[in-house]
């Protein structure tokens, strides 16, 4: 990521857990990355580990999991949550780059969940990252990823404010969390912005904070492009986390899976 783009994502962390447990796509994605995690034979790393809600999830299973991530602040959160579950002695966490990450040894399989090669804003940048990642996978090794699979009837729905979720803050008030998007059809990009509205007990506003999130996205035929120009073999691209094979007419969501060449 940019430096911008660096700051906007650690500004985050202090409400991920929420976004991600209110996101339908971060729920049905865990089974599926645990599963391939729990499958995987070698090292195993996951790129854009946040706080560690799948990679956790895994270590609890048994698997020994490298977590990448460029921001402080969430692993600082996945570091709570693995000692909370008392997997800690299974979670080697580093801070880095997706472009530049150094394993310590060469990976079984490499995952980039929740759509994080979004944060990757340009193609040369994603580019940069998929041929970084097959340079940091053994022959043989695996590389999963999933993106979003960009329909109208998706982007209208981006477009519009929701109120994303209610909880009660640390001081004991109402909190309403709401979402939109600026989207950029054109350039494949949003601008995500969030707002926290803190209330007193009689509805009363307190407190607002804003939060912006600068994201983008591939069409599958980029998305292809980008594995077989780093060298990848591809295995299989599904639609939905459930494995339905991808279909253009009915996918919500591209999950490549893809392997190094021996």
């Amino acid at each position: 990521m940019g430096d911008n783009a660096d700051v906007e994502y650690e500004r985050f962390a202090d409400i991920y857990s929420v976004w991600t447990s209110t996101a339908p796509s971060a729920r049905a994605n865990r089974s599926f990355y645990v599963d391939a995690y729990r499958a995987a034979d070698g090292l195993i790393c996951e790129l854009g580990v946040g706080d560690g809600r799948i990679a956790v999830d895994a270590a609890s299973q048994g698997c020994a999991i490298v977590g990448v991530d460029n921001s402080p602040a969430m692993l600082a959160l996945c570091r709570e949550r693995a000692e909370r579950a008392g997997v800690s002695s299974l979670m080697t966490l580093l801070e880095a780059d997706f472009r530049t990450f150094q394993l310590p040894s060469p990976a079984g399989l490499i995952a980039l969940p929740y759509h994080s090669i979004g944060h990757l804003r340009s193609m040369d940048e994603k580019r940069a990252a998929v041929r970084q990642i097959h340079a940091q996978l053994r022959s043989g090794g695996t590389f999963v990823f999933d993106d979003f699979v960009m329909t109208p009837a998706r982007l209208e729905r981006m477009r519009q404010v929701q109120l994303r979720s209610e909880y009660t803050s640390p001081s004991g008030h109402e909190v309403l969390l709401w979402v939109t998007s600026l989207v950029n059809e054109q350039d494949q990009s949003m601008r995500v912005v969030t707002w926290e509205d803190e209330l007193d007990t009689d509805g009363v506003l307190l407190s607002r904070r804003y939060r912006k999130l600068s994201l983008s996205w591939l069409e599958p035929a980029q998305s292809r492009q980008l594995l077989e120009d780093a060298g990848f073999v591809i295995d299989t691209c599904y639609g939905e986390f459930d494995r339905t094979p991808f279909d253009a007419s009915s996918a919500s969501e591209q999950i490549w899976i893809a392997h190094k060449a021996a």
